[in-house]
Parts: C-alpha cells; structure tokens; sequence
C-alpha cells in the first residue's frame, strides 16, 4: 500500500532523508520511531504530497506521489504534528468548510458531516467554537476532519502529543476500530507505549536512513507469527510472588519484572511459546487475569538501537 524507494530531500545543504526506503501492507497500522531529527516528519509530508523529495520514489495505493498527486491526495488523510483548527468557527462550521475543500457533492457532504460529528463524539457539541473544546476534542475533531472524505490511508505525525492518558487511550482505540474497518495507516509517535500496543510491525529510522537495531533489523515485528521472542505482559490473581516462581521454571522463560499483582516474562519463540507459558501457568494453579504476549518490549528495543536517544 506504500513503498518507499530512496527518498532523499535536503534542506538548505542540511540532509532529512538520505535515501529511505519503507514498505507497508494493505491493512497494516505501521510505527516510524526514530530521534528527533530522524526525518519522520519530512517522510510523512513526502508522502502527504506537501513536499517534494529530492530524488526516489513513493508510490501510496498504486499512485506515484509525484507523477499523480492528486490521486494520492484523494485516498490519504493527512494529520500534521501541530493541526492548523479555526478557533473561531463552530464545530460544524469547521467539518462542513473541509467537507468542501474535500470537493465533496451536497449530499455526500452532509452525510459525512454527520458521520464524524457522530463518530467523534460531539454532535452535542456541534455548535460550540473550536477554541472552546478541551486539547482531547480537538484532536477528535482534526481526525474527524481528516476522515472526511473516507481515505483508504491514514498518514499521522506525532497524533498524540500532549493528550492526557484518557485521550491517548481513545485515540488508541479509534485507530485499531479505523484499521479493523481496512484502513492502513502509517503513524510516527514518540510515544513507544502506544506504538507497541496498535501497532504490528515498526520501523527505525535516524539521520533519514533505515536504521537497524542490535540484530541488525531495520523493521521490528511486534505481534504476529513472525516474532520468535515475545515479553508476555501479566496480571495475576492471588501472589504475584507464586506466579514468578511458577513462571520461572517454564523452560525459555525470564520473569523480567514482578511489581503489584504483575508479571513481565520474556519467553523465546512466537505466539505458541507464549500460549504454552499461560498453559503452563494455569495447570500449576495461577490465577490470570490477563495475559498479553508481544514482540521483545519496543523501548528496550529502542535504547538498543539508538543508545539511549529520545524518540
């Protein structure tokens, strides 16, 4: 759905992207992690359409971005870092003015219109300005706008900075409901948390090159039959100090952490190992709780690979 072949754009002799390649499956929610400076931001308005790389190529849903921009345009939405909202227009005012920059036909635009006000919660609020809708809303009522015209691609720089945890937390949920609906989506957050909890796969970027980690892998499985060492996420019912000694005798299992009625274990292999872990919990006489098995922990992985910078 998107792929990248050696994009390179520089500024004023300053290099961003130096030579970046990336491919992301139809209906994947895809992670781009990286330093400040990496070059994610440049990455995302290349592929926006808003900028033009150097040299390379991008192609998004089959269209070259630079031979057919226009076509690019009708099937991505766009979320920039710092989203541009008129304060002084109303809610509605506002998804109705994109509606019409999206050149939708009148009766598409006020269906859409209701389906976002609907979707985001705030057909209550359809009157009120913009400038007075809390940091949480606003950022419902930029994807809502975003979602206007139905993209089959969703391109979001840094979506959840300065969202309480509340707001993260529906943020999160949305895009795993847009993507279960078949929208891919492309996501650059410095937020490894949420990234780890959405996202399949990521991938590392610095200097505006692939970047690799200490295994040598520029794109990191987090879930999926791929992953060959998971960190099992673990709420136990009962002694968490039982379950670690339970957990502990599984063979290939490292309790990495036990802390309140929790357990983080590392276990070698995929998705079967981790299933044979809770089987191996349960049947010795551990209360679970809840069980989440994923890739090896994306900020440990991280750290590994850019030596402690900050995403």
């Amino acid at each position: 759905m998107i792929e990248v072949d050696e994009l390179r754009k520089s500024y004023d002799g300053v290099r961003a992207l130096a030579g970046f390649n990336l491919h992301v499956e139809a209906g994947e929610l895809f992670g781009l992690v990286g330093p400040n400076g990496a070059g994610k931001t440049t990455l995302i308005k290349i592929l926006a359409t808003l900028l033009r790389a150097d040299s390379g190529r991008a192609r998004i849903a089959g269209y070259d971005i630079t031979q057919a921009p226009r076509a690019v345009r009708r099937v991505v939405g766009y979320l920039p870092d710092v989203p541009g909202l008129y304060q002084d227009m109303r809610v509605v005012e506002f998804l109705e003015f994109f509606a019409d920059a999206f050149h939708l036909p009148a009766g598409q635009k006020r269906a859409a219109v209701a389906q976002a006000l609907e979707q985001a919660g705030l057909v209550e609020r359809r009157t009120a300005f913009v400038e007075q809708l809390s940091l949480g809303l606003k950022q419902r009522l930029v994807l809502a706008k975003t979602l206007l015209h139905q993209p089959k691609v969703l391109l979001l720089d840094e979506p959840a900075t300065g969202l309480d945890p509340l707001a993260r937390i529906e943020l999160r949920d949305h895009l795993k409901q847009l993507n279960r609906n078949g929208v891919t989506i492309l996501i650059s957050s410095h937020i490894l948390s949420d990234l780890e909890d959405i996202c399949t796969r990521v991938a590392l970027i610095d200097a505006g090159c692939n970047a690799t980690d200490a295994e040598g892998r520029s794109v990191l499985t987090l879930r999926g039959p791929e992953v060959t060492f998971a960190t099992c996420e673990i709420e136990v019912v009962g002694g968490v100090e039982e379950a670690a000694r339970v957990a502990g005798t599984f063979a290939g299992a490292r309790v990495v952490e036990s802390q309140g009625m929790r357990l983080r274990v590392e276990v070698q292999g995929g998705v079967a190992e981790a299933a044979a872990l809770l089987r191996h919990l349960v049947t010795n006489g551990v209360g679970v709780a809840r069980f989440d098995p994923r890739g090896a922990a994306l900020e440990d992985r991280y750290r590994k690979a850019f030596g402690g910078e900050r995403p």
